[in-house]
């Protein structure tokens, strides 16, 4: 009925509608609705707020300090200082102003109808409770309210609640307008319950939407929905039947105080460790609530409590967040991020993972070209390659399931799936068989791998030619872009600089991919012959004969920076110039008084600005942009008196021929033939892998420019908050914005929103293997689980020998490659390491990696710098800490924690002299028994 215009309840309430009574007035119109017990209630309309605001003339006051806070909110989403001063000073106007005499009148009134208290007073704002937003805890409710000045406080209290910085930033955030914010506010028949908590009708952590979690304690609800005690759960399906029951030992509830207000108690003793609720009581409120929902036509977050014997419920909102519920029925997928991570660290951009996925698919579809796959065949595995690789809350992993469907392209799957997975370093094999086919079926495919296999023996017999003349035009291509002259290129010629370089450098870059295709079957036969042979630690040996090739040009631009130092360390002046003050003042002192050496750091950057940590993430700060690095690098090796870039490669050459001369002893004539060809195939394919991945390198720092400048032209029109943001739109969004075909044209506020929400994957550290079922993002696990204490207990540690060697000392963990600029002799511990990384190496003494493989580029470049390296060491990030000292065998891959087994050793002798000291102590007292006997 309607006690008045500004008073209403029941049906009344549920006619005047959300807008006008806010969230939690009409769930319990629903509620009533639904013919379920409800204390009796009405709702003071929003309409009295502004009454109340207009009759102390806060508007403006109001209005000017809501947009304020609204753009500090923007400026600041967490909040400032500024803020919650602002917010408070709006909170004391409302409390501070006289409520308006008709709505005194009515609120008396009201409570007057209501019985004689005490009452619950609770915010119901408009938006609250919704399907989208529930404001859950972020306006206030007061129980217990005895008399009517009393009730009259608390409806102020509630107002102002609204202003308070938590309900601000959550309204800012969630979309809200400055404006003032419409509150109702429920006037409730306070019932004192002896049992009281929530009921999920879908289970807020499983998601199973069959189950009810109650969570319970003595006394009233606040507790329970505060936090503040501990409550019993029980999970109870739709039936009614109770699937589990965990008690808690409830030591304190939450009951009504003898004044207005609550007030926290013990429970009694024989009583906190008893459940709440029956087993009937749980079914029958299960089924209830259930029934609600149905009702309601969605799942529903019920308070209710239980008083003489009856269950009365106080509220009802929808459950606005469920876990996704798995799929039974979906495609099975493998994502795994071995060997991956390598090239794609940490959290990636939207854009870089968009232009790899894009590339990729190209090269790739090229190369089935190159060697003869048909056609149909081709277009029909589109689908496939341009999947390779897939994205996870920011990290790019391998799809493996598909990786496998293109080695089925290829002949002897079997083994070369094998061979794919040592290469990659995979830790969990993932099993992936091929299809069942017809008997002629099987026949055209023998036929169409015969063919296969045929033209990639070809293409590999020319392949040094085919590599020369891909190199050479490469070079050519590449000196046609003015790199210099792209900060001030059209949008137009940028986007046409995008297709050049896909035409003159992507779409001809068949040669590399066979040369890693050669990679995996090759390093893989020779694996064979070696494990074959009967040697002695044949790990050691293969990775023997796989080094010492001499300069790598991975191995390049660390070796032209510490011939720079070698070259500094003999000028006093210019030692002075390196090492004085910051890296930028340095570097402009170098530009300004020493010309000459200037000119080689300048050569350095010209050849290898690219080539730095994370290189193929677009996102990427390089030298070109940054020269500081090179400034570190030099002084770092400045620090090192003895590093001498004539010996960093030294006596690789004689390891191989000692491994080489071994092998070939233990194998017959014809293995020895295969085995000679073998090698020189592998050291010819890790040589040519090694030259054109740094043309890679510099294909993508070709990319990164053209995208910076891109953004740039992008924020001179406004479309883009800075111009970095572009990292954060995908390729296609980019094309689409030129062409035309753009679905949205404002992209800041996309720009913005991806932005905020890669910034929260930072702080995630995802499993090296996801199993997926159905839609990826839906219903699966995708994060990783936390590392055992047993783990991190562990005083040996396993991995991948890659360079033998005992190495002993502390260790300096590397979370971010910006604060890895010094290592001063200690062990370089990080989760992977890319090419970027070579430049620590030397100042390095040992190398332990938790990702990575033999051929992953830390182990090949730590080969050729004769570094002892482990890689492939299982949660090594999360067992060891900063400064700890281990020690390990770079050849057998076993790393033991020193200080760990110093403290067992302590612990051991004091139990020993513990022990002693008790076995003393007894012998003392018998002497003394038989001495007194």
């Amino acid at each position: 009925m309607e006690l008045n215009r500004l008073v209403l309840t029941g049906e009344a309430a549920w006619a005047a509608g959300e807008a006008n009574v806010g969230g939690k007035a009409l769930g319990l119109a629903r509620l009533q609705r639904e013919g379920v017990r409800v204390p009796s209630w009405c709702v003071v309309c929003a309409d009295a707020l502004a009454q109340h605001v207009a009759s102390a003339n806060l508007e403006s006051a109001l209005e000017s300090g809501l947009e304020r806070l609204a753009q500090l909110a923007r400026e600041n989403p967490t909040g400032a200082p500024e803020i919650e001063q602002g917010a408070e000073e709006l909170r004391s106007a409302i409390l501070s102003a006289s409520v308006p005499p008709a709505v005194v009148t009515a609120v008396e009134e009201a409570c007057g109808k209501l019985g004689a208290g005490p009452f619950a007073v609770r915010s119901s704002m408009v938006g609250e409770d919704s399907a989208s937003h529930s404001f859950a805890g972020q306006l206030e409710s007061y129980l217990s309210q005895r008399s009517g000045e009393d009730v009259l406080a608390s409806l102020k209290r509630c107002w102002a609640s609204a202003f308070s910085t938590r309900a601000l930033l959550y309204r800012f955030r969630i979309g809200g307008d400055a404006g003032l914010p419409r509150v109702g506010v429920v006037l409730q028949e306070m019932i004192a319950g002896e049992v009281s908590g929530v009921a999920f009708t879908a289970h807020p952590v499983t998601g199973r939407r069959d189950h009810v979690l109650l969570a319970a304690n003595w006394g009233l609800g606040e507790g329970v929905v505060g936090g503040e005690c501990s409550t019993d759960e029980y999970v109870v399906d739709h039936a009614g039947s109770e699937v589990s029951a965990a008690v808690a030992d409830k030591e304190s509830s939450v009951v009504s105080s003898a004044a207005s207000g609550t007030e926290t108690i013990e429970v009694a003793t024989e009583r906190r460790e008893q459940r709440c609720l029956s087993t009937a009581q749980t079914g029958w409120l299960a089924k209830e609530t259930a029934r609600i929902a149905a009702s309601l036509g969605s799942p529903q977050d019920v308070e209710w409590t239980l008083a003489g014997g009856e269950f009365y419920f106080l509220q009802t909102r929808p459950i606005t967040s469920l876990p996704a519920l798995p799929e039974t029925d979906g495609p099975v997928n493998v994502f795994d991020n071995s060997n991956v991570q390598e090239s794609y660290c940490g959290v990636t951009t939207p854009l870089t993972f968009s232009f790899v996925a894009q590339v990729h698919g190209r090269i790739f579809t090229q190369t089935m070209r190159v060697l003869g796959i048909p056609e149909p065949l081709v277009r029909e595995h589109e689908p496939v390659v341009y999947n390779h690789f897939g994205l996870v809350r920011g990290r790019v992993y391998y799809n493996l399931k598909n990786w496998y469907r293109s080695l089925m392209l290829f002949p002897s799957y079997e083994r070369h799936k094998g061979d794919f997975e040592k290469l990659i370093g995979l830790e969990e094999v993932a099993e992936f068989k091929q299809q069942e086919l017809p008997f002629f079926a099987r026949l055209r495919r023998r036929g169409r791998l015969f063919v296969t296999l045929i033209r990639l023996l070809i293409q590999v017999k020319r392949l040094q030619k085919t590599l020369e003349r891909f190199w050479a035009g490469f070079e050519l291509a590449y000196e046609r872009i003015d790199r210099a002259g792209l900060k001030q290129a059209s949008l137009s010629r940028l986007m046409e600089l995008l297709e050049q370089v896909d035409e003159e450098i992507i779409q001809k870059w068949q040669a590399p991919i066979i040369n890693d295709l050669w990679l995996l079957m090759s390093t893989g036969r020779l694996r064979r012959l070696v494990e074959g042979s009967g040697i002695e630690d044949p790990e050691a040996v293969l990775l023997n004969l796989m080094g010492g090739q001499g300069e790598l040009a991975s191995t390049a631009p660390t070796i032209h920076l510490v011939t720079l130092a070698q070259r500094a360390r003999t000028d006093a002046a210019l030692t002075e110039a390196i090492t004085e003050g910051s890296p930028e003042q340095a570097f402009e002192r170098l530009r300004r008084d020493h010309a000459e050496f200037h000119e080689g750091i300048a050569e350095y950057i010209e050849r290898y600005g690219d080539r730095v940590m994370g290189e193929l993430k677009l996102e990427t700060v390089t030298v070109r942009e940054d020269p500081s690095f090179v400034i570190e690098m030099l002084r770092n090796y400045l620090a090192s008196p003895d590093l001498d870039p004539s010996k960093l490669l030294e006596g690789e050459q004689d390891a191989h021929q000692e491994a080489a001369a071994s092998l070939m002893k233990r194998l017959g004539a014809p293995k020895r033939w295969l085995a000679r060809w073998t090698l020189r195939s592998v050291r010819a394919v890790v040589f040519n892998r090694e030259a054109s991945r740094l043309l890679r390198t510099r294909t993508f720092g070709l990319y990164r420019d053209i995208y910076r400048a891109i953004g740039d032209r992008l924020h001179e029109v406004g479309r883009l908050d800075e111009p970095r943001d572009v990292f954060y739109l995908s390729v296609r969004e980019i094309e689409d914005y030129f062409r035309g075909q753009a679905v949205s044209t404002d992209l800041a506020p996309l720009a913005r929103l991806r932005k905020a929400e890669f910034a929260t994957f930072e702080q995630e550290r995802l499993p090296n293997q996801i199993l997926t079922r159905g839609a990826v993002y839906h219903g699966n696990e995708l994060t990783r689980s936390p590392v055992t204490a047993e783990a991190k207990a562990s005083q040996s540690l396993q991995g991948t020998g890659c360079y033998p060697g005992i190495v002993e000392g502390a260790v300096r963990v590397v979370r971010d490659p910006k604060d890895a600029t010094s290592l001063g002799g200690r062990i370089l511990v990080a989760e992977r390491t890319d090419p970027g990384w070579a430049p620590l190496f030397p100042t390095t003494i040992g190398i332990l990696i938790e990702r990575g493989s033999t051929l992953s580029h830390s182990a090949v470049i730590a080969r050729e710098l004769r570094i002892p390296t482990v890689v492939g060491i299982p949660d090594l990030m999360d067992i060891l800490a900063d400064e700890e000292r281990v020690r390990f065998d770079g050849g057998s891959g076993h790393v033991e924690r020193l200080e760990l087994e110093l403290e067992l050793g302590k612990a051991e002798a004091e139990a020993e002299a513990e022990a002693e000291a008790e076995a003393e102590a007894e012998a003392e007292a018998e002497a003394e028994a038989e001495a007194e006997a």
